[in-house]
């Protein structure tokens, strides 16, 4: 549908963390039993996979709410805009509604972003809203936060956007089965009430504050309309995403007099939104453009020292879509930095060569990839360690620790964590780490939520403090790389105080080597972000394999397999030339199915150009001598072949009543065309001498007798009659399925009626 447009402005009060008055009691889910009305229907279509995600309305939106009437106060909801995912909505009491979200595409879970519209609702009047297939067992609903609201009235009138609301909420465990497991497990939901204060107002419901592939392409606009920024940034496209959509790379540095002046400064790599459900990284994304592009004097010092590469978004088909976590591939980006598979992680696939490329031309002092986190509080990172090498553990925590000083009311040293684990050795900041030598790397996580700690404490995020966030990064990374090493110096001997005091007296901490398996539990990221399902191929190149089988490569035949197949093909049709045939007075016509499927023969060629050397007697013919440049021994050892094969092989005999092949010709007669019949019936003279004992029997490959019509065939079953001593009427050729095979008889006696031999 048509993007909706909300104001980026935040609200200029505090929200502090809910805290119900009693014990909210979870609902009982009723649709799951069969219960209630379906008001709000959203299936997937009938393509298997999406090649096309592109911001704009739809030319063919089908309906997806049910009609009302004018009195009926049912809400009405819809999602099928840019990062929607509403699949389905069941009304279970007047003012009660369960909710089914969309999975992420091609998967069978991932389902934690929501992001909806609702229309028709009644000013002052309680309702419920309850999400009933969320896959994760823990969330920070029940410890404070709250889902987003944005009206449409609001903002108008009190210049009011993206807030956040709700009451009795509840997150639980719901009696629906998941989909995604054999195991009998469980999806959760989550429940809240709201109170609308207008009448007819048009309302948003989101997981978060969102922020969608338009508005960054609405951000770089601007951005690039102002002539004294576009000097120090310039814009490229990285590459395309599966769907085609452009990926931006930002390069925001200031102007250098020299080559050499631009050598000598540093690098640092941003990115972020790979996981499209994560917007509070697009937030933070715009905190630090936002000042990166400013006339602030810090701003200006540090576009003189680095170098700066940022990719604002690194999934843009996830977040046109409504994804949480996955692209158009079904996998989860951030576990396949390592893949070599261009095509299908296109962005991933770029951003680690460019990131190595930019490696060899300057010193890369930082990566940063921006990250949401929907069960811990507060700011935090996750870094590397090597256990091997104990020189390095305190410099990676050098700027974390900095950063907590920088942003005390936000940022928690203490969840941060720098352990690898096997299953995020895939992600970004381990394969910058390893393959590109970025000693600090990391990924900036922040909460849904809001702080634990200092003068936000208990206190919701809001955009402007993840937009502060990115701010403080700057800010950061500008001490971190001050000449004067002051402030290193300091952190460095307060990291080895802490650590220290958790030894014994007398022991160095950098000596000491730490084993995994003891830090692993305590240092690792929670469960809730295990994308383990993501490893393997991508799911569009899975269903090919299962439902396309690729044609093998036909493989060149050798001159004298290339002789022995056209010897073979001639023998056949010198067979097929022994049937007896018509009086040159008979017309006989070809169908179209066999002038379709049985190809001109080089002696039917040289038969209508030429007059034939070949002698006709009594319906049989003779084919000449020529052998079509096949060589002689070929020919004849052929022939000895074939003439070996009829002496040991009887010759069969079938027998079929009169009076049946009676019957039969005139059921051919009442069915078929005279075209089709008089391909297949054939009356020689009267009188001719023909062998009365014996049938010939003419096969034919299984691959020309599929492309004949069986259709114009007729097919006659055998009996038991003997055929008497008496010159042939006439002889018809059927087919015969139980030797697929052509089948010549000879039919003898009484000369029949002409009404039905005709």
């Amino acid at each position: 549908m048509d993007r909706p447009r909300h104001l980026l402005t935040s609200p200029r009060f505090r929200e502090p963390y809910y805290n119900p008055e009693q014990e909210v009691v979870s609902p009982k889910i009723r649709s799951g039993e069969g219960s209630g009305r379906t008001v709000y229907l959203n299936p997937p279509g009938p393509q298997k996979f999406y090649m096309k995600s592109r911001c704009g309305p739809s030319l063919n939106l089908r309906s997806a709410q049910s009609p009302l009437s004018t009195a009926d106060t049912t809400l009405q909801f819809e999602s099928r805009f840019e990062s929607g995912n509403l699949g389905k909505v069941i009304q279970v009491g007047r003012w009660d509604y369960e909710l089914y979200l969309r999975h992420d595409l091609y998967t069978k879970k991932y389902t934690q972003w929501f992001y909806f519209r609702v229309r028709n609702m009644q000013a002052g009047q309680t309702y419920r809203f309850t999400i009933v297939n969320l896959y994760k067992a823990g969330s920070l609903y029940n410890e404070g936060m709250q889902p987003v609201f944005y009206s449409e009235r609001e903002a108008k009138e009190r210049k009011l956007g993206w807030h956040r609301t709700g009451h009795n909420i509840k997150y639980f465990k719901t009696s629906i089965k998941r989909r995604d497991t054999k195991q009998e497990s469980f999806c959760y939901g989550v429940t809240w009430s709201h109170i609308f204060n207008h009448s007819g107002d048009t309302c948003y419901f989101a997981h978060s504050f969102p922020y969608t592939y338009s508005d960054l392409q609405d951000y770089i606009k601007k951005l690039l309309a102002n002539r004294q920024m576009a000097t120090c940034c310039k814009y490229r496209v990285l590459c395309r995403t599966i769907a085609g959509n452009p990926v931006p790379l930002l390069t925001i540095t200031s102007p250098s007099l020299t080559p050499d002046d631009s050598l000598a400064k540093r690098g640092v790599v941003v990115t972020a939104r790979i996981h499209p459900g994560e917007t509070n990284g697009s937030w933070m994304m715009k905190g630090l453009l936002d000042f990166l592009t400013s006339s602030a004097d810090d701003a200006k010092i540090l576009r003189d020292l680095f170098v700066f590469k940022i990719i604002p978004m690194l999934n843009p088909d996830g977040v046109i879509v409504g994804n949480y976590r996955c692209s158009l591939s079904g996998r989860d980006l951030n576990r396949n930095y390592r893949s070599k598979l261009k095509d299908s992680y296109p962005t991933v696939w770029h951003t680690r060569n460019m990131v190595k490329q930019f490696c060899t031309e300057r010193e890369v002092v930082m990566f940063c990839d921006l990250h949401g986190h929907s069960r811990k509080h507060n700011v935090f990172i996750y870094g590397c360690d090597s256990l091997e090498d104990a020189s390095s553990r305190l410099k990676s925590r050098v700027f974390p620790r900095m950063l907590s000083k920088n942003a005390p009311d936000m940022f928690s040293y203490s969840t941060s964590r720098f352990v690898v684990q096997k299953s995020k050795e895939g992600t970004g900041r381990v394969v910058m780490w390893r393959e590109a030598g970025i000693q600090n790397s990391y990924t900036l996580e922040a909460t849904y939520s809001g702080s634990t700690q200092g003068k936000l404490k208990f206190v919701q995020f809001s955009t402007a403090h993840l937009e502060e966030m990115g701010y403080h990064l700057c800010d950061t990374l500008l001490d971190y790389c001050d000449p004067d090493q002051t402030k290193t110096e300091s952190i460095m001997q307060e990291l080895e105080a802490s650590l220290g005091q958790e030894l014994p007296p007398g022991v160095d901490p950098l000596e000491v080597q730490i084993d995994p398996a003891l830090v692993a539990e305590a240092d690792s990221s929670d469960a809730g972000s295990d994308s383990s399902d993501s490893d393997g191929p991508p799911v569009h190149l899975q269903w090919k394999k299962h439902h396309h089988k690729t044609k093998k490569k036909k493989k060149l035949k050798s001159r004298k397999e290339r002789n022995k197949r056209k010897a073979l093909l001639k023998m056949n049709h010198h067979r097929m030339l022994s049937i007896p045939t018509p009086p040159q007075s008979t017309v006989h016509t070809k169908t179209r199915a066999q002038k379709r499927s049985l190809p001109e023969t080089r002696e039917e060629r040289e038969t209508r150009i030429e007059p034939t050397t070949t002698q006709q007697s009594c319906g049989t013919s003779h084919p000449s001598s020529h052998h079509g440049g096949i060589p002689l021994f070929v020919q004849e050892r052929l022939e000895e072949r074939e003439r070996k094969k009829g002496e040991d092989s009887s010759d069969a005999v079938i027998e079929i009543p009169t009076d049946e092949l009676r019957q039969a010709l005139l059921r051919i007669q009442a069915t078929h065309t005279q075209q089709a019949l008089s391909s297949t019936l054939f009356i020689p003279h009267p009188g001719c001498p023909m062998n009365i004992s014996q049938v010939n029997m003419h096969e034919v490959s299984r691959r020309q007798s599929r492309r004949n019509s069986k259709a114009s065939l007729p097919q006659l079953d055998g009996g038991s009659f003997v055929p008497p001593e008496l010159p042939p009427l006439f002889s018809i050729t059927v087919w015969q399925p139980e030797t697929q095979g052509w089948v010549h008889i000879s039919v003898h006696g009484s000369p029949p009626p002409a009404h039905w031999v005709n």
